[in-house]
């Protein structure tokens, strides 16, 4: 994985955060590490970015949620 990848999923990342964070949502690092909340709202962020790269199948096909 060359520079360039990194730094444009470090910017997707970011991004997803930064929308997560406008509709009022939690993302992991809000959180307490460990807790139940921190666990959802990663499962969540995760989801989220594979929205973002338009990835399928959906995050359910790794995690059961």
């Amino acid at each position: 994985m060359n520079s360039q990848t990194l730094d444009s999923l470090s910017a997707l990342t970011e991004t997803v955060a930064v929308i997560r964070h406008a509709k009022g949502l939690k993302n992991p690092h809000d959180l307490p590490a460990g807790s139940l909340e921190h666990q959802l709202a990663s499962d969540a962020f995760a989801a989220d970015f594979l929205r973002a790269l338009d990835a399928e199948p959906g995050i359910g096909t790794w995690w059961p949620i």
